[in-house]
Protein backbone atom coordinates (compact mmCIF):
# COMPACT_ATOMS: atom_id res chain seq x y z
CA UNK A 1 0.00 0.00 0.00
CA UNK A 2 1.23 3.26 -0.77
CA UNK A 3 1.19 6.29 1.60
CA UNK A 4 0.89 9.97 0.82
CA UNK A 5 3.71 12.90 1.53
CA UNK A 6 1.66 13.16 4.91
CA UNK A 7 1.75 9.81 6.11
CA UNK A 8 4.79 9.68 5.23
CA UNK A 9 6.03 11.76 7.80
CA UNK A 10 3.70 10.90 10.52
CA UNK A 11 5.73 7.73 9.99
CA UNK A 12 9.14 9.56 10.13
CA UNK A 13 7.89 11.32 13.22
CA UNK A 14 7.99 8.16 15.03
CA UNK A 15 10.64 6.49 14.35
CA UNK A 16 12.28 9.72 15.33
CA UNK A 17 10.78 9.82 18.83
CA UNK A 18 11.61 5.73 19.82
CA UNK A 19 15.17 7.12 18.14
CA UNK A 20 15.41 10.14 20.32
CA UNK A 21 13.41 8.74 23.60
CA UNK A 22 16.14 9.48 26.48
CA UNK A 23 17.22 6.06 27.85
CA UNK A 24 18.83 5.46 31.88
CA UNK A 25 22.57 6.81 31.53
CA UNK A 26 22.63 8.24 27.83
CA UNK A 27 22.19 11.32 26.06
CA UNK A 28 18.87 12.68 24.81
CA UNK A 29 18.87 13.90 21.30
CA UNK A 30 18.08 17.81 19.80
CA UNK A 31 14.23 17.39 19.95
CA UNK A 32 14.68 20.14 16.88
CA UNK A 33 13.98 18.24 13.92
CA UNK A 34 10.90 16.49 15.52
CA UNK A 35 9.69 19.57 16.35
CA UNK A 36 9.55 21.32 13.03
CA UNK A 37 7.49 17.66 12.43
CA UNK A 38 4.93 18.11 15.12
CA UNK A 39 4.51 21.71 14.24
CA UNK A 40 4.13 20.94 10.70
CA UNK A 41 1.64 18.26 11.37
CA UNK A 42 -0.61 20.08 13.89
CA UNK A 43 -1.12 23.20 11.51
CA UNK A 44 -1.42 21.05 8.66
CA UNK A 45 0.98 23.03 6.28
CA UNK A 46 2.39 19.65 4.63
CA UNK A 47 0.27 19.16 2.02
CA UNK A 48 -0.39 15.40 -0.15
CA UNK A 49 1.26 17.52 -3.11
CA UNK A 50 4.84 17.11 -1.35
CA UNK A 51 7.37 16.33 -3.85
CA UNK A 52 10.06 12.76 -3.42
CA UNK A 53 12.47 15.14 -3.62
CA UNK A 54 11.86 17.26 -0.18
CA UNK A 55 11.01 13.77 1.99
CA UNK A 56 14.34 12.53 0.62
CA UNK A 57 15.86 15.85 2.43
CA UNK A 58 13.66 15.14 5.21
CA UNK A 59 15.28 11.36 5.73
CA UNK A 60 18.55 12.79 5.22
CA UNK A 61 18.71 15.48 7.76
CA UNK A 62 17.19 12.88 9.86
CA UNK A 63 19.86 10.60 9.33
CA UNK A 64 22.33 13.23 9.26
CA UNK A 65 21.09 14.91 12.82
CA UNK A 66 21.17 10.66 13.98
CA UNK A 67 25.10 10.36 12.66
CA UNK A 68 25.95 13.59 14.75
CA UNK A 69 24.24 12.98 18.09
CA UNK A 70 25.92 8.74 17.72
CA UNK A 71 29.50 10.69 17.38
CA UNK A 72 28.88 12.94 20.64
CA UNK A 73 27.85 9.77 22.61
CA UNK A 74 31.05 8.13 21.44
CA UNK A 75 32.87 11.30 22.60
CA UNK A 76 31.52 11.18 26.13
CA UNK A 77 32.25 7.46 26.74
CA UNK A 78 33.81 6.56 30.11
CA UNK A 79 35.06 3.28 31.44
CA UNK A 80 31.84 1.80 33.97
CA UNK A 81 34.34 0.52 35.80
CA UNK A 82 35.72 3.53 37.76
CA UNK A 83 34.02 6.34 36.16
CA UNK A 84 37.28 7.85 34.46
CA UNK A 85 37.93 8.73 30.98
CA UNK A 86 38.87 5.95 28.81
CA UNK A 87 42.87 6.89 28.53
CA UNK A 88 44.20 8.01 25.07
CA UNK A 89 46.90 5.90 23.48
CA UNK A 90 50.15 8.48 24.25
CA UNK A 91 52.88 9.00 21.58
CA UNK A 92 54.61 6.21 19.55
CA UNK A 93 58.20 5.83 20.72
CA UNK A 94 61.34 7.71 18.92
CA UNK A 95 62.42 5.44 15.88
CA UNK A 96 66.36 5.29 16.05
CA UNK A 97 68.06 7.72 14.11
CA UNK A 98 69.19 5.05 11.49
CA UNK A 99 65.64 4.84 10.96
CA UNK A 100 64.47 8.39 11.19
CA UNK A 101 67.43 9.32 8.62
CA UNK A 102 65.93 6.56 6.20
CA UNK A 103 62.76 7.31 6.20
CA UNK A 104 63.28 10.96 5.64
CA UNK A 105 64.95 9.89 2.65
CA UNK A 106 62.14 7.80 1.26
CA UNK A 107 59.99 10.79 1.84
CA UNK A 108 62.52 13.04 -0.42
CA UNK A 109 60.78 13.55 -3.97
CA UNK A 110 63.04 13.66 -6.52
CA UNK A 111 62.84 15.60 -9.55
CA UNK A 112 60.41 12.92 -11.31
CA UNK A 113 58.02 13.23 -8.60
CA UNK A 114 59.23 10.16 -7.05
CA UNK A 115 61.15 9.66 -3.67
CA UNK A 116 64.37 9.10 -4.02
CA UNK A 117 65.95 6.00 -1.96
CA UNK A 118 69.19 6.95 0.44
CA UNK A 119 72.47 6.27 -1.21
CA UNK A 120 74.17 5.63 2.03
CA UNK A 121 71.35 5.81 4.89
CA UNK A 122 73.58 3.35 7.04
CA UNK A 123 76.90 3.69 7.97
CA UNK A 124 79.18 0.88 6.18
CA UNK A 125 81.46 -1.44 8.08
CA UNK A 126 84.49 -0.78 7.51
CA UNK A 127 86.68 -3.59 5.60
CA UNK A 128 88.40 -5.99 7.23
CA UNK A 129 92.38 -5.81 7.05
CA UNK A 130 93.74 -9.68 6.19
CA UNK A 131 97.05 -9.84 8.65
CA UNK A 132 100.32 -9.70 6.74
CA UNK A 133 103.60 -11.08 7.41
CA UNK A 134 104.31 -10.81 11.44
CA UNK A 135 107.71 -9.49 12.34
CA UNK A 136 110.30 -12.27 13.00
CA UNK A 137 111.42 -12.90 16.26
CA UNK A 138 115.11 -13.28 16.16
CA UNK A 139 115.84 -15.94 19.56
CA UNK A 140 112.57 -17.95 17.82
CA UNK A 141 114.56 -18.67 14.43
CA UNK A 142 117.86 -19.12 16.76
CA UNK A 143 115.37 -21.77 18.47
CA UNK A 144 114.50 -23.23 15.24
CA UNK A 145 118.00 -23.52 13.71
CA UNK A 146 119.16 -25.37 17.20
CA UNK A 147 115.70 -27.41 16.73
CA UNK A 148 116.42 -28.89 13.77
CA UNK A 149 119.92 -29.17 13.21
CA UNK A 150 119.30 -32.85 11.89
CA UNK A 151 118.14 -31.27 8.97
CA UNK A 152 121.21 -28.91 8.20
CA UNK A 153 123.14 -31.76 6.59
CA UNK A 154 119.95 -32.46 4.50
CA UNK A 155 119.86 -28.80 3.99
CA UNK A 156 123.82 -28.28 2.94
CA UNK A 157 123.38 -31.56 0.70
CA UNK A 158 120.40 -30.03 -1.76
CA UNK A 159 121.96 -26.52 -1.67
CA UNK A 160 125.44 -28.25 -3.21
CA UNK A 161 123.62 -30.25 -5.86
CA UNK A 162 121.44 -27.66 -7.20
CA UNK A 163 123.24 -24.38 -6.64
CA UNK A 164 120.74 -23.08 -3.88
CA UNK A 165 121.57 -20.87 -1.03
CA UNK A 166 121.11 -23.03 2.03
CA UNK A 167 119.48 -20.21 3.92
CA UNK A 168 116.94 -19.62 1.08
CA UNK A 169 115.96 -23.39 1.20
CA UNK A 170 115.67 -23.13 5.21
CA UNK A 171 113.56 -19.71 4.22
CA UNK A 172 110.96 -22.05 2.26
CA UNK A 173 111.00 -24.70 4.78
CA UNK A 174 110.00 -22.50 7.99
CA UNK A 175 107.25 -20.37 5.30
CA UNK A 176 105.80 -23.37 4.50
CA UNK A 177 105.47 -26.31 6.97
CA UNK A 178 107.64 -24.72 10.02
CA UNK A 179 109.90 -27.47 10.23
CA UNK A 180 107.33 -30.00 10.27
CA UNK A 181 108.28 -33.27 7.83
CA UNK A 182 104.42 -34.62 8.44
CA UNK A 183 102.52 -31.43 7.54
CA UNK A 184 99.84 -31.28 4.88
CA UNK A 185 97.84 -28.83 3.81
CA UNK A 186 94.18 -28.32 3.31
CA UNK A 187 94.96 -28.57 -0.72
CA UNK A 188 96.90 -31.85 -0.20
CA UNK A 189 100.24 -30.63 -0.12
CA UNK A 190 103.16 -32.55 1.84
CA UNK A 191 105.90 -32.71 3.99
CA UNK A 192 108.86 -29.85 4.51
CA UNK A 193 108.65 -28.16 1.51
CA UNK A 194 104.38 -28.73 0.45
CA UNK A 195 105.07 -30.74 -2.15
CA UNK A 196 101.78 -31.69 -3.97
CA UNK A 197 101.55 -35.19 -4.98
CA UNK A 198 101.81 -34.57 -8.86
CA UNK A 199 104.92 -32.52 -8.60
CA UNK A 200 106.94 -34.16 -5.97
CA UNK A 201 106.05 -37.76 -8.66
CA UNK A 202 107.26 -35.55 -11.41
CA UNK A 203 109.99 -35.08 -9.45
CA UNK A 204 111.35 -38.42 -8.31
CA UNK A 205 109.96 -38.22 -4.91
CA UNK A 206 107.95 -41.39 -4.04
CA UNK A 207 107.15 -40.65 -0.36
CA UNK A 208 106.83 -36.70 0.43
CA UNK A 209 107.18 -37.45 4.42
CA UNK A 210 110.77 -38.53 4.07
CA UNK A 211 112.62 -35.28 4.87
CA UNK A 212 115.42 -36.02 2.40
CA UNK A 213 113.24 -36.69 -0.45
CA UNK A 214 111.48 -33.90 -0.13
CA UNK A 215 114.19 -31.38 0.65
CA UNK A 216 116.02 -32.68 -2.58
CA UNK A 217 112.85 -32.44 -4.61
CA UNK A 218 111.36 -29.11 -3.20
CA UNK A 219 115.32 -27.64 -3.66
CA UNK A 220 115.34 -29.19 -7.41
CA UNK A 221 111.86 -27.48 -8.03
CA UNK A 222 112.95 -24.34 -6.92
CA UNK A 223 116.06 -24.19 -8.47
CA UNK A 224 113.89 -24.95 -11.76
CA UNK A 225 111.90 -22.28 -11.03
CA UNK A 226 114.78 -19.52 -10.57
CA UNK A 227 116.18 -20.77 -14.39
CA UNK A 228 112.51 -20.68 -15.62
CA UNK A 229 112.09 -16.64 -14.38
CA UNK A 230 116.02 -15.96 -15.41
CA UNK A 231 117.01 -15.73 -11.53
CA UNK A 232 114.00 -13.14 -10.65
CA UNK A 233 113.61 -14.70 -7.26
CA UNK A 234 110.27 -12.70 -6.65
CA UNK A 235 108.46 -14.38 -9.97
CA UNK A 236 110.28 -17.66 -8.68
CA UNK A 237 108.73 -18.10 -5.41
CA UNK A 238 105.59 -16.44 -6.66
CA UNK A 239 105.59 -19.39 -8.97
CA UNK A 240 106.77 -21.89 -6.13
CA UNK A 241 103.63 -20.73 -3.96
CA UNK A 242 100.57 -19.89 -6.47
CA UNK A 243 101.76 -22.44 -9.48
CA UNK A 244 103.89 -21.03 -12.71
CA UNK A 245 100.92 -20.99 -14.77
CA UNK A 246 99.45 -18.76 -12.88
CA UNK A 247 102.10 -16.77 -12.52
CA UNK A 248 102.82 -16.93 -16.64
CA UNK A 249 99.11 -16.06 -17.22
CA UNK A 250 98.56 -13.17 -15.38
CA UNK A 251 101.69 -11.45 -13.12
CA UNK A 252 100.19 -8.60 -12.16
CA UNK A 253 97.47 -10.23 -10.36
CA UNK A 254 99.02 -12.22 -7.71
CA UNK A 255 96.65 -13.23 -4.53
CA UNK A 256 97.20 -11.44 -1.27
CA UNK A 257 98.32 -15.01 0.32
CA UNK A 258 101.13 -14.94 -2.32
CA UNK A 259 101.95 -11.24 -2.04
CA UNK A 260 102.25 -12.18 1.86
CA UNK A 261 104.18 -15.60 1.48
CA UNK A 262 107.05 -13.12 -0.67
CA UNK A 263 107.68 -11.09 2.12
CA UNK A 264 107.79 -13.51 4.37
CA UNK A 265 110.24 -15.55 2.31
CA UNK A 266 112.57 -13.04 1.77
CA UNK A 267 112.10 -11.62 5.48
CA UNK A 268 113.26 -14.94 6.84
CA UNK A 269 116.36 -15.57 3.93
CA UNK A 270 117.76 -12.27 5.34
CA UNK A 271 117.78 -12.96 8.21
CA UNK A 272 119.08 -17.02 8.05
CA UNK A 273 121.70 -15.27 6.03
CA UNK A 274 122.93 -12.78 8.51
Amino acid sequence: MSLNPTQTLSLVQNILREQTSPAEGTRTTSPAFSNRLDQALERGIVPDTTSAEALQRAADALRLDTLRNSMELLDDQTDQSDGMRLPQPGPLPAAPPSIQAYLANLATPSATGTATPPAATLPLPAPLEEPGPQPLNRLSLLQDSAKHTGLDPIIQKASRQYGVDAALIRAVIKTESNFNPRAVSPVGAQGLMQLMPATARGLGVNNAFDPEQNVMGGTKFLKDLLNRYKGDLDAALAAYNWGPGNVDRRPERLPRETRDYLVRVKQLYASYSA
